[in-house]
């Protein structure tokens, strides 16, 4: 558990952190003072002692030195710090400098949260309670609306760093990249703490190094003020005593890696002023190797093999290589590629651990990835840069084939249409006989017969001449309107036949999961399934998606494209790769190919992007390079560019035969070639010439 003290001083602190120190100050409300900690007490009594008030309830009368000090901070803080949210944490107990630190932030108006590290470790409070945990780490770091953030860590000697390492990595400042860490301490020590493996991300870290103040500090522990003689001491060493030395963490000065730097030299009376305390070195990587994690995923990601197991990887001209070629000669680093050695993308596990490259991005065995797909789940363990490329799934089957030409005339309309004719041409002639039945029963006229009266409806719809007209001018009304009726349909029916004979129809084309699921006697597959793909099938809710699942046969790509060609049958893919294998083997010279690819696309991951391990200082950066080269247009153009090469038309022969394509029956159009000569012949015979006039 950490010691938190909520000093509400400012607007600048955030509300949630303010509505959680005024609720804790409310319930458990103590002085440093207070008594100790009983071991029996519960977690929430603990609580209420290790929210303290930040107030020296001892009365004492620091030392101007401590002023500086605190007058020094605030400083920084005015300068460098202005509308962060300020944690300024405590190391030592009842330490005048922390005081006299806190004192001058309050008087320029700024609003800190205070953390009392030291009584933690000394009562040996674990966080056991997770809720607390969170709503503790919520107090230190505020919301998420917060831009900027800051700890200010006090050091009164060389044994507080040790704590100030616990504190540093319980509350991970190693996954926050852009926090501000002002260290303030002793002259010695300042190379083992800011080097120290918790800070190994944080891209602005600074020391302020002064002369030592144990002795100020021992005389305030003991509850009295500098007596005369210690401070006609401590005048003796004049500026000895208020010389200031600026140490930073450099991340990449030593031949790429981490080095510390004297940035400033001075006193504590001059202050800081002009001094760039946090000067920006993410430009310049210094020859640092980054190591990256890689599966080959053409054009996306291309390379030669490593030879055994972990080896590095030759890489070889694709989309990603050349935007890491470019990223790196700009940012001035280097780069090794490696496979995972269980050769996945990533999966969970099930302890909270991943495989693949996931797997080493979360164990920090790897810094980034160059392909990765962004996923909800993938997205807590690590860190991804913007989608660049989205590659979404689609289905290849056959080409649709033509509908039988024996059942062409019944095409023009639908089967409800053909039955509602039918329908209506018996009821118009059962009606037909009744009138003119019932008219020869009033008049004594002469009736029509069942058979007849059916005849009369037919003919008119067959467009037959009608030879006989009913006598009563009721069933005249009624053949006119049934005349007009049919006459309508008849040219319907005409035009749209000429419609299906001049286009042949085709089967309809499988362009969902819902198409496959409805074709009778159509089955499916995929490659073995990896990564988030696997994730879209396997914890979907979609029952359509759960059917095609569960249904999925699995093939090798190849295999699978050989499948189709088979018939009955759709192969499961992503595009990028369909249209270069398409392109490249199952076209040719005409650009005809036999397959067909579905117009609905099913997005099942966020896109493609780069993964990074969590708190990575270098993704800012990395990124912003990245978007350059996205929004100058170069990665459409290299992926297009990449895909023409990948897909070379060759002229590829199956078995010695042209590649497969639906055309019509080699005796059907046989026999209309032999129909077009025969009419040919007959014209020419009357005397019609078909060549065109000169």
């Amino acid at each position: 558990m950490i010691l938190l003290s909520a000093f509400v001083q400012s607007a600048n602190m955030s509300t949630s952190s303010r509505v959680f120190a005024i609720i804790a100050l409310l319930m458990f409300g103590r002085c440093i003072g207070g008594t100790a900690v009983d071991k029996r007490s519960s977690l929430v009594d603990k609580t209420g002692v290790l929210i303290n008030n930040p107030v020296n309830q001892n009365g004492m009368v620091e030392d101007d030195l401590e002023d500086q000090i605190g007058k020094l901070v605030s400083q920084v803080v005015e300068q460098h710090l202005a509308g962060c949210h300020l944690v300024l944490v405590e190391t030592t107990e009842q330490s005048p400098t922390f005081f006299a630190m806190n004192r001058q932030l309050v008087k320029v108006g700024q609003g800190v949260m205070m953390v009392d590290v030291w009584r933690l470790y000394a009562e040996d409070l674990p966080v056991k309670d997770q809720l607390m945990r969170d709503q503790l780490l919520q107090g230190l770091w505020g919301d998420t609306t917060l831009t900027c953030s800051a700890l200010i860590i006090h050091l009164d000697n060389i044994t507080d760093n040790k704590i100030a390492s616990r504190f540093l990595e319980w509350c991970k400042v190693w996954r926050r990249p852009m926090t501000r860490v002002v260290i303030v301490g002793v002259q010695e020590g300042e190379a083992s703490i800011l080097l120290h493996h918790n800070l190994r991300n944080t891209i602005h870290t600074i020391y302020l190094a002064l002369h030592d103040l144990t002795l100020q500090r021992l005389n305030f522990r003991q509850g009295h003020p500098l007596n005369t003689r210690l401070r006609k001491t401590v005048a003796k060493r004049g500026d000895k005593a208020e010389e200031l030395w600026v140490y930073g963490r450099c991340l990449y000065c030593n031949k790429g890696e981490a080095q510390v730097q004297l940035l400033h030299r001075g006193n504590l009376t001059y202050g800081l002023h002009g001094v760039n305390l946090f000067p920006d070195q993410r430009n310049n990587f210094m020859g640092h190797t980054l190591k990256v994690s890689v599966l080959a995923y053409v054009p996306l990601i291309s390379y030669e093999p490593a030879k055994e197991p972990g080896a590095p990887v030759v890489p070889q001209d694709s989309l990603n290589i050349r935007m890491l070629h470019i990223i790196a000669s700009h940012l001035n680093f280097t780069y090794e590629l490696r496979e995972p050695l269980d050769n996945n993308w990533g999966t969970p596990v099930g302890d909270g651990t991943w495989t693949g490259i996931v797997g080493d991005l979360q164990l920090e065995q790897a810094d980034f990835s160059l392909d990765l797909t962004l996923s909800h789940s993938r997205s807590r363990v690590i860190d991804f840069s913007r989608v660049y490329n989205h590659d979404p799934l689609i289905i290849v089957s056959l080409k649709p084939a033509p509908l039988p030409r024996q059942l062409a005339l019944t095409r023009p309309f639908v089967g409800d249409l053909w039955v509602a004719v039918m329908v209506c041409t018996l009821v118009l002639g059962f009606i037909l006989w009744v009138l003119q039945w019932e008219w020869s029963k009033v008049s004594g006229g002469r009736g029509i017969k069942i058979v007849p009266a059916f005849l009369y409806s037919w003919g008119m719809m067959l467009a037959q001449p009608v030879t006989a007209l009913p006598t009563n001018t009721t069933a005249r009304v009624l053949m006119g309107w049934w005349l007009l009726t049919c006459v309508i349909v008849i040219t319907a029916y005409r035009s749209s036949l000429i419609a299906h004979l001049s286009v042949q129809s085709k089967y309809p084309p499988i362009n969902t999961f819902q198409d496959l699921l409805d074709r009778d006697g159509w089955s499916w597959g995929s490659r073995p399934l990896r990564g988030t793909t696997f994730l879209y099938f396997n914890q979907s809710s979609d029952p359509d998606i759960q059917e095609i699942f569960r249904k999925k046969q699995t093939y090798k790509r190849e295999d699978g494209m050989e499948r189709v060609l088979a018939g009955g049958f759709s192969f499961l893919s992503l595009k990028t790769w369909v249209k270069i294998q398409v392109t490249k083997i199952y076209t040719d010279r005409n650009r005809n190919s036999p397959f067909y690819i579905s117009k609905t696309e099913y997005p099942i991951f966020g896109g493609n992007g780069w993964g990074f391990r969590q708190g990575a200082p270098f993704l800012g950066q990395l990124s912003k390079v990245k978007q350059q080269l996205m929004e100058a247009g170069l990665l459409k153009l290299w992926l297009d560019e990449l895909i023409q090469t990948h897909s070379e038309f060759n002229n590829v022969k199956r078995d010695g035969n042209e590649l497969p394509l639906y055309t019509e029956p080699p005796e059907s159009t046989a026999l209309i070639l032999l129909l077009a000569r025969a009419y040919a012949k007959l014209k020419t015979k009357r005397g019609v010439v078909l060549a065109p006039p000169t």
